[in-house]
């Protein structure tokens, strides 16, 4: 009876193991999609009044950088997220508690900040991991130090499920 007990047991250990459980992961697309060419540019914190500009032109431009200047694909942008934009410019707001504990940035991010963060134009992993959080048309991805957002990297998001 025990053997059968052991072999129970080690089947359900397997399954367990074997369950389909999402991978929760981001990954920085190519460059068009996203507001930095190389971690150079990347978007500093608070944001000034150039990369509050250097935004919105992003969104307006419905996170396709070849369409900035040409032609305007979220006409809404400017008001979606300005009041977000505000709090990115005030220091107040940019304690890494602000992002993952207190809820300043509900409004905007409802759903749980990523720690995951797959960039293959690092060479190494980052030795901080970044947090990244999404509105479902974009992820922003959060750079930290000493427990302060200090960088930003806006990321067009893939939509869930790939339309045929």
């Amino acid at each position: 009876m025990s053997q059968c007990k052991l072999f129970l047991a080690t089947g359900l250990l397997i399954v367990a193991g074997c369950s389909t459980r999402p991978v929760t992961y981001v990954t920085v697309r190519e460059a068009k999609f996203r507001t930095e060419v190389n971690s150079r540019d990347r978007l500093k914190l608070p944001l000034s009044v150039e990369a509050r500009e250097r935004l919105l032109r992003f969104f307006k431009a419905g996170g396709d950088t070849d369409r900035i200047g040409r032609e305007i694909a979220d006409p809404d942008a400017e008001r979606r997220y300005a009041a977000l934009l505000d709090k990115l410019s005030d220091p107040v707001n940019l304690s890494l508690e602000d992002l993952t504990e207190k809820q300043t940035f509900k409004n905007w991010f409802s759903k749980p900040p990523i720690r995951q963060v797959v960039d293959a134009r690092e060479e190494a992993p980052p030795a901080i991991d970044p947090v990244a959080v999404t509105d479902d048309k974009y992820w922003w991805i959060f750079y930290h130090h000493q427990k302060k957002l200090v960088e930003l990297l806006v990321v067009k998001a893939i939509p869930p499920r790939m339309k045929r």
